[in-house]
């Protein structure tokens, strides 16, 4: 089962061009061929065709894994743009079932406006999530949860100078150790996996991307810092019900202790040019990201995750994680293209259980690959659907319908 993580806004949809003062970087990178004056005429009739574009947008979902069941659910949204110089705005709804009796509903926003000065992505989830974990925490115990679900979120940055941003962020969220797609915003925004608690922090950013949501080239950087403190020291899963020495006492799912959480990712884009697709399509992309978090004094509830295509969320945690991934983004006409991916992970620091040891990345790996079908659903914002199957270790697999890139 899912994670409170990742697949909220998991949609991602895409954002078009962002501010004009991009525009001859993203003329070079589309076409270096182009003089300066034919790029500026490329993209304002890309402009135009975006403004015909219908803004509505409806379409399923869907996620096999076998922890997690099988998973059905439909998403709604509308796309419009505050000003020109802005990348175009999202807000919608979403809503999951699984063939677990797991229902989860959420509504999100991913606003951009002020000349893409000002930044805000937001959502909130409600549900109620029914987990079977074969190998629950890494265990290899069999575990059945039954979590209630209620999370906020909230995140603003401020254009400060150039490419950079600053600004901070508010989350409130109960355990929930799983969320079927596509409610897995919060995880996304900033790798947390579950706990009753709330969060407050600060984040800094630097995107020179040429496009925010289907980029080409351009790197993207976020830094944020979270101190989270909890006010609920009832447990919201019943340690009752796990096998007898699964967890230490002290470190509860829930535990009321304070901690801290910093978390690090940087993606990078560069286009491969035809290598891979015809000359009728448009370029090949290599997109590689790595990501770290780290935590301080934080309750199981409040460790790292695995963050691996073919592995569940919160289905191995550890004090700490650090990963790396690719994604190879290759079209073969101008809306269909395949992709090829995979990563690895690890976790180290404290590990998990009254026995555990202490974890080191020499221990174990969580490497996975996989690879799909992307299709750009609407050319003219960027709007991309995936469906893809990955493989991780052992019976770690999962196949999905989903939108946006990873990363």
């Amino acid at each position: 089962m899912h994670s409170v993580s990742q697949r909220f806004i998991y949609l991602s949809l895409s954002i078009c061009l962002a501010a004009t003062g991009t525009a001859s970087a993203i003329a070079e990178d589309l076409d270096k061929g182009n003089d300066a004056s034919e790029a500026e005429k490329s993209q304002t009739a890309d402009s135009d065709k975006a403004q015909r574009d219908s803004p509505w947008l409806l379409t399923p979902t869907f996620s096999v894994d076998p922890k997690l069941g099988r998973n059905l659910g439909a998403i709604a949204a509308y796309l419009h743009r505050f000003d020109e110089a802005s990348p175009i705005s999202l807000t919608g709804a979403s809503l999951s079932y699984s063939n677990t009796d797991s229902l989860v509903g959420g509504v999100f926003a991913d606003l951009y406006w002020g000349r893409d000065h000002h930044r805000l992505v937001a959502g909130a989830a409600y549900g109620e999530i029914n987990n079977e974990y074969d190998d629950f925490l890494g265990s290899g115990k069999t575990v059945k949860t039954t979590d209630d679900l209620q999370s906020i979120f909230m995140r603003y940055r401020y254009r400060v100078a150039g490419n950079w941003f600053f600004g901070g962020q508010l989350v409130r969220t109960n355990y929930a150790i799983g969320i079927p797609p596509p409610e897995e915003l919060i995880a996304d925004q900033i790798g947390l996996m579950g706990f009753n608690a709330t969060g407050i922090g600060l984040v800094v950013e630097m995107d020179n991307r040429n496009h925010v949501r289907n980029p080409t080239t351009g790197s993207h950087l976020v830094i944020d810092g979270t101190r989270y403190s909890s006010s609920d020291d009832q447990p919201i899963l019943d340690s009752s019900d796990l096998p007898e020495g699964l967890l230490p006492e002290d470190s509860l799912l829930n535990s009321d202790g304070d901690f801290n959480a910093l978390r690090g990712n940087f993606s990078h884009y560069s286009s491969l040019g035809h290598w891979f697709t015809s000359a009728n399509a448009p370029q090949a992309v290599l997109a590689i990201q790595a990501y770290t978090r780290l935590t301080n004094d934080a309750p199981v509830s409040g460790y790292s995750s695995v963050i691996v295509p073919g592995y569940t969320r919160g289905n191995y945690l550890g004090q700490n994680s650090v990963g790396g991934q690719f994604d190879l983004r290759m079209p073969f006409t101008e809306r269909w293209g395949v992709v090829v991916f995979g990563g690895v992970g690890c976790l180290f620091g404290d590990g998990i259980g009254p026995d555990a040891e202490s974890q080191s990345c020499g221990d174990d790996l969580y490497p996975g690959i996989g690879a799909g079908v992307s299709w750009l659903l609407k050319p003219e914002s960027g709007v991309v659907m995936r469906i893809e199957a990955a493989k991780g270790t052992g019976d770690n697999s999962a196949v999905y319908l989903r939108f946006g890139h990873p990363f």
